[in-house]
């Protein structure tokens, strides 16, 4: 899929290349199978060496069917003090280091849960994340002070799930406006997460980059958000930043990276890298997307499931930007689409909350 530049929302100020040569390329593609399970991760940095997102987190234990995908993107804004210098003579952020801290407690957690050690609360999980954070590298106290600055800020976004004969049960967990989610063969992408801020509308979120009202960070008290659900198999599950569904036109375009990528890949390895070359040009952000299908026979069954839903996106023309119009045009068009596609997409999204 070929995503045009998205005129609406502009990159930041930050420059589009290192100074210097990157030690490592700024992108991470990984994927594993078993039986009936297909995961996949994609990480990449806009500036190599500098990126605010954590590596995504994708982790099963097959012997109870227990699975957890995590991503977590450090919020550079309020979190742009330097907050740790590494042994190579780079120096972190805030964001770099919270992100990190949160993937951390977040394995922890779940290794926990799964060992019978802790409690499998989302009370548990927000004493993990506060105590990995308590012990992290803060750096040096700015002494410029607001409301929106925080000691070690990043989002995340988290599906906990456990499969089993009668389906697969799922808990959503988030905070800021990294997103959780489910792609079903018969109806496609759903939201399972409801962004923090105080825009409600997922288009004009879009189309804003509203700020965020809640994040976990280490100098005073966040939420953790919860919802909860049940899919028969086979379902795809899945968590992104919004370097992934931030910088399209319209919420349905991210399904349609899904789909098209999908549709061309051999395996699953192969889906990831085909994420990764889709977003990466297009993407004025870090992007990170870890992914866990399951109930499917092979990836040939996994492909194959979604060939009828990616027909029907492709007839709906949420691929179909106008090009040739001003930016009036293109906006009726982003109306137009989202009305036709925002019941589905919202289904299970939690409510506002008040």
């Amino acid at each position: 899929m070929t995503i045009p530049p998205k005129p609406t929302r502009a990159p930041d100020s930050r420059p589009s290349q290192p100074a210097s040569p990157p030690p490592h390329p700024g992108h991470l593609t990984w994927s594993a199978t078993h039986t009936r399970l297909q995961a996949l991760t994609v990480w990449t940095e806009r500036r190599p060496g500098h990126g605010e997102d954590a590596e995504p987190l994708a982790v099963h234990h097959r012997p109870t069917g227990n699975g957890l995908l995590a991503v977590f993107d450090g919020s550079g804004g309020s979190g742009a003090a330097p907050a740790w210098h590494a042994p190579d003579g780079a120096t972190h952020t805030g964001a770099w280091v919270g992100a990190r801290s949160a993937r951390l407690a977040a394995e922890c957690w779940f290794q926990g849960v799964v060992d019978g050690e802790v409690p499998d609360t989302t009370e548990r999980l927000k004493y993990c994340l506060r105590a990995v954070l308590d012990l992290a590298p803060h750096g040096t106290r700015s002494k410029v002070t607001g409301s929106m600055r925080r000691l070690l800020p990043t989002t995340m976004a988290a599906v906990r799930y456990r499969v089993d004969d009668e389906g697969v049960r799922w808990q959503a967990l988030w905070a800021g406006d990294s997103r959780s989610y489910a792609l079903l063969p018969g109806s496609g992408l759903h939201a399972l997460t409801r962004d923090d801020t105080h825009e409600d509308d997922t288009l004009a979120q879009l189309r804003q980059d509203p700020p965020m009202t809640n994040v976990i960070c280490a100098d005073r008290d966040f939420e953790l958000s919860v919802q909860q659900g049940e899919f028969s198999e086979p379902c795809v599950l899945l968590a992104a930043t919004d370097g992934f569904f931030g910088y399209v036109h319209t919420p349905a375009q991210f399904e349609c990276l899904l789909l098209d990528t999908l549709g061309q890949a051999r395996s699953a390895g192969h889906w990831a890298e085909l994420m990764r070359q889709a977003i990466q040009p297009v993407t004025a952000d870090d992007a990170s997307l870890c992914l866990a299908a399951l109930g499917f026979d092979d990836f040939t069954h996994l492909r194959g499931a979604f060939a009828g839903r990616h027909d029907s996106v492709v007839r709906g023309g949420y691929q179909d930007v106008p090009s040739a119009a001003g930016p009036d045009a293109v906006r009726d068009w982003q109306d137009r689409t989202w009305e036709s596609y925002r019941h589905t997409y919202e289904q299970l999204m939690p409510g506002v909350r008040e």
